[in-house]
C-alpha cells in the first residue's frame, strides 16, 4: 500500500534538494569559505632529439620553464585530472534553456513573484488529462493574477512543438535534462509553486490543487 501511495502521490518525506521550503539558488552554488574541486592540467611531452617522453603537470611545466627548451614539445591534448575533491552543491546539473539554447535558469528560478512550474520530463508518457487540467490552471492564474507558468521537459524541441500544438498548451515551454526534472517532483506531470527561488509547495497530478485553492491560499495574499 505504501508503495502504491508513493507511486500515485508524492513521497511523504522528501530527501531531494527540491523539497518544500528549500531555496533552490543557494543549493546551486558553492558557499563562501568552501572550496571547489581542485584540478591540474597534465601535459605529455616528447623530446625531439632524444625521443624521450614524460608527463608533467601545468605547475611543473611553468616552474621548470621547460617550455623555453625548443627540444621539448607537447604531444596530443592536455588532460584534466582531479587532485582534490571540493564542496559539491546539492543541485549541480540544473540548466533550463529555451528551444534555441538560451539559458533561462536564473530568470525562471529566481522570479520574485509566484510562478507555476509544470514538470513533464517525458511528454510521450505524460498524463494528457492532467495536462488539460494544468492548462486551465495556468490560464486562470495568468488572467486573474498575472502568474507566470512554465512547463519543463527533457524532450527535444521539435517533439515538444508537436505536443504544444496538439494540446493547445498555454504555458511557456523550456528544456532541461531529465535527471534534475525527475528529482524536482516524482510525477509526470508534477506541479511546483515557486516564489523567489523557494519551493512553496508541490503536487503530484493525482492531487493537483484547484485554481480556487491556489488563489485562496497563495495568490490573493
Amino acid at each position: 500500500l505504501f508503495g502504491l501511495f508513493t507511486y500515485n502521490f508524492l513521497p511523504i518525506i522528501d530527501f531531494l534538494p527540491y523539497k518544500i521550503g528549500n531555496h533552490i539558488p543557494s543549493l546551486m552554488v558553492i558557499p563562501e569559505g568552501e572550496k571547489s574541486d581542485e584540478f591540474q592540467i597534465m601535459y605529455h611531452l616528447k623530446n625531439k632529439k632524444t625521443k624521450a617522453e614524460k608527463d608533467m603537470s601545468d605547475k611543473e611545466y611553468l616552474k621548470t620553464e621547460i617550455w623555453k627548451d625548443d627540444n621539448w614539445e607537447i604531444v596530443g591534448e592536455p588532460t584534466k585530472e582531479l587532485i582534490k575533491k571540493g564542496f559539491e552543491p546539492k543541485i549541480k546539473d540544473l540548466i533550463i534553456t529555451d528551444a534555441s539554447g538560451t539559458d533561462y535558469t536564473k530568470e525562471l528560478i529566481e522570479n520574485p513573484y509566484y510562478s507555476l512550474v509544470f514538470v513533464a520530463y517525458n511528454l510521450d508518457d505524460t498524463n494528457n488529462k492532467a495536462i488539460g487540467s494544468l492548462n486551465a490552471l495556468a490560464l486562470n492564474a495568468t488572467q486573474q493574477y498575472n502568474i507566470r507558468s512554465v512547463l519543463l521537459t527533457s524532450n527535444a524541441a521539435r517533439d515538444a512543438e508537436v505536443f504544444i500544438k496538439k494540446n493547445n498548451l498555454f504555458s511557456e515551454v523550456f528544456y532541461a535534462d531529465a535527471v534534475p526534472l525527475k528529482s524536482m517532483v516524482r510525477a509526470n506531470p508534477g506541479i511546483i509553486l515557486l516564489k523567489n527561488g523557494v519551493v512553496i509547495n508541490k503536487w503530484h497530478f493525482h492531487n493537483m490543487p484547484s485554481f480556487d485553492d491556489l488563489s485562496n491560499k497563495y495568490f490573493s495574499k
